[in-house]
């Protein structure tokens, strides 16, 4: 009796009727109004990152002047820099200044000398225990005060050229430093 009832319902309530085909907006089938769509968002997306990109690197100083750019190498040729091989086995040297109270010093020298120079170079890797002594002294024997500084920094690449010179029988051309670093404790 009870199936009865159940028999009776219309089954197919919930279900939707299919469409005979597809419905049209205007003059334009669906589809192209569908690609339509899809094609505008894509565009809006595209400018969206470029607007950003564009904002972006111009707040991060992507747009910098002429000025702030470093100069090529061949800049650096043309300025009357000599190009130089450059001997760069000595590694940092450490110690204490001459300061009350000490600070301690890394620097990593390098020592400038001409193209194709073998024989500097080779009494250099001779010599290269005198030359990180002399460098250590050379510290070791003065302040912070007389050594921190971009004119106090010349003219300590400048006295060292000299030193080693006189170590030398060889001439060196350039002392530069990749590490050059007072730290107080």
């Amino acid at each position: 009796m009870s199936d009865e009832i159940f028999d009776s319902e219309d089954e197919g309530g919930g279900e939707e009727q299919p469409t005979t085909g597809k419905k049209r907006i205007g003059f334009l089938p669906a589809i192209v109004i569908d690609i339509l769509k899809w094609s505008a968002i894509v565009i809006g997306a595209i400018i969206f990152i470029v607007v950003t990109v564009i904002i972006t690197v111009r707040i991060m100083g992507g747009g910098q002047t002429e000025a702030t750019r470093l100069p090529l190498q061949s800049e650096y040729e043309r300025a009357g820099a000599e190009m130089l091989d450059w001997f760069s086995q000595i590694g940092d040297v450490r110690g204490t200044t001459n300061d009350e109270p000490r600070r301690t010093f890394i620097v990593t020298p390098h020592i400038g000398y001409l193209p194709g120079d073998d024989a500097t170079l080779q009494e250099m890797i001779r010599r290269e225990i005198q030359i990180r002594e002399a460098i250590a002294i050379y510290f070791s024997s003065r302040s912070v005060r007389e050594l921190e500084g971009v004119e106090n920094r010349e003219r300590v690449k400048r006295e060292l050229r000299e030193q080693v010179n006189r170590i030398m029988t060889s001439r060196v051309r350039d002392v530069a430093f990749s590490r050059y670093e007072f730290i107080e404790f």
